[in-house]
């Protein structure tokens, strides 16, 4: 598709957005599969998704970026990836014996509501994606810096940055959710 065709595609013509979607399903239904491995019926409607995404959105295509084509794979990776952030959204983790002090008869209650909290935060941490641990693993495990973090596993600082800000932010949200001395908050 030439950049007319985008004009096309923004005029909503039919006959453009059958050209595109000739060009590209089979291409934007392995992109799904790529990032999701989720089954034919989930990849049927994460495609419809795309599509619609696509359309509702081709106004904001930057033509000088790339293609129509190159656009429509993007808006399939991105559709892929929110599919996976709802679904392991509130995944549960089973938190290990990872206490790291002994537990003993005569623990006070303040003592196993602490415990419980930190249960919880490792659980909520082991619920955040790979990289996400391993990020905060270096930093606040390993005393890394953002730099040495970056440089470490080829990544950009600004990358480790925004991991460290979104987990963070993950956090602080899941922590708003644990139970407070009275209970549930």
């Amino acid at each position: 598709m030439e950049l007319m065709d985008l004009d096309r595609l923004r005029q909503r013509d039919s006959l453009a957005w059958g050209q595109l979607y000739d060009l590209c399903a089979q291409r934007t239904y392995r992109v799904l599969y790529h990032v999701t491995k989720a089954e034919k019926n989930v990849l049927e409607e994460l495609n419809q998704a795309v599509w619609l995404a696509a359309m509702e959105t081709i106004d904001r295509m930057d033509g000088t970026r790339g293609t129509p084509q190159d656009w429509i794979l993007g808006v399939a990776r991105f559709q892929g990836l929110t599919y996976l952030r709802r679904k392991y959204r509130n995944r549960v983790v089973a938190v290990g014996s990872g206490a790291s002090f002994p537990i003993h008869d005569d623990v006070t209650p303040d003592v196993e509501r602490r415990t419980e909290r930190l249960g919880l935060l490792r659980a909520c941490i082991e619920s955040l994606p790979e990289n996400w641990q391993f990020i905060l693993r270096q930093k606040y495990e390993q005393g890394m810096s953002v730099k040495e973090i970056a440089e470490s596993s080829g990544s950009t600082v600004k990358s480790v940055e925004s991991v460290l800000s979104r987990s963070r932010s993950r956090l602080r949200e899941m922590a708003r959710e644990m139970p407070d001395e009275e209970g549930w908050q």
